[in-house]
């Protein structure tokens, strides 16, 4: 068995708690496009999220009459949900409701160019007035229906012009819409808050993707900068191992020429009988060993008993220099 609901819809010519309503003039937009749209229910926490999303799987009916009555505009709805025509009947769902549309401008709160996607079942709605109420079923025999919470109306009564709420109604959707306000407000940013949640999400991971490839670039021209720094032109190698083998020719020469000097020098002392230690003339230079040796071929022959011998062999006085090399007076 298919139930029906109907209500007011919104109000023209008032804004709701959000701040913004719809012009008289909008009426006949506002029954057109409310012809063609569905019912809804989205979750409590987000009470309008099921229809930024337009998710079929929210749609519990359809809107089947809209009319315009005094200064509101009015709605009746099939449920063609069995789970959802259930809560209902047994009085789950507040009667109340909020309609859900898009508008070309907006200008200083009031919507032009609307178009209605949906009644959606809330909490709290935007205008206190917007409520529903059980109609008969399609078909069903004029009897009186007494749903708990809800308006008691008949068969009889299903109208183009519906019924009003009873105070009972009013004042249990005035407390809500009190409570819940906070709620309320909040509700038209949802939408904005989505998109820079998702905006963020692109930027972070565009952001982590630069990341990783200015990180893959930096290693990159470490490991150029690496290469560069332990490579050396073959000429410069070249040099450098002339210049080793010329530093270690010269030590070696310099070396063989000590080694000739200190020879020399340890015989010129032999001659004089004096004895010649490596280690105690190791600071000197081969210059000053071949000094050294010089000096003592001169002094040498003071040293010996006796004196040189004279052109006429004898031990006298005599004119001339003795040579050490030949051992002759010249």
């Amino acid at each position: 068995m298919t139930i029906s609901i109907q209500g007011l819809a919104f109000p023209l010519n008032e804004k709701n708690l959000n701040e913004w309503g719809v012009h008289e003039s909008e009426a006949e937009n506002a029954i057109k496009t409310l012809k063609a749209s569905v019912i809804r229910v989205c979750p409590r926490d987000s009470p309008h999220g099921c229809d930024f999303a337009e998710d079929p799987k929210a749609e519990i009916g359809r809107v089947t009459d809209a009319w315009k009555e005094g200064n509101a505009i009015f709605a009746r709805a099939s449920i063609t949900d069995s789970t959802a025509e259930q809560k209902i009947t047994d009085g789950t769902w507040e009667p109340t409701w909020s309609v859900y549309l898009k508008a070309a401008e907006l200008n200083d709160g009031w919507a032009s160019g609307i178009e209605a996607r949906s009644l959606t079942l809330v909490k709290n709605p935007a205008w206190n007035q917007a409520s529903w109420s059980i109609a008969a079923s399609d078909g069903e025999k004029p009897l009186l229906r007494t749903i708990s919470k809800f308006t008691i109306i008949t068969a009889s009564q299903n109208t183009q012009g519906g019924h009003m709420p009873t105070d009972e109604i009013e004042t249990l959707k005035k407390e809500l819409a009190e409570k819940e306000a906070t709620i309320q407000e909040l509700t038209p940013k949802v939408a904005s808050i989505s998109t820079l949640e998702k905006q963020v999400e692109e930027l972070t991971a565009s952001k982590t993707t630069l990341e990783k490839e200015l990180s893959e670039k930096v290693s990159l021209i470490a490991s150029f900068e690496k290469e560069k720094a332990g490579s050396v032109p073959m000429e410069t190698v070249k040099t450098l191992i002339a210049s080793a083998i010329a530093d270690h020719d010269a030590e070696k020469a310099k070396e063989t020429e000590r080694e000739t000097a200190f020879k020399a020098f340890a015989s010129a002392r032999e001659e004089v009988g004096l004895e010649t230690k490596q280690e105690d003339f190791k600071t000197l230079s081969a210059s000053d060993l071949s000094k050294l040796a010089e000096e003592f071929s001169g002094v040498k022959l003071s040293a010996g008993a006796q004196y040189p011998a004279t052109p006429t062999g004898t031990n006298t006085a005599c004119t001339g220099a003795y040579n050490a090399k030949t051992g002759a007076w010249e």
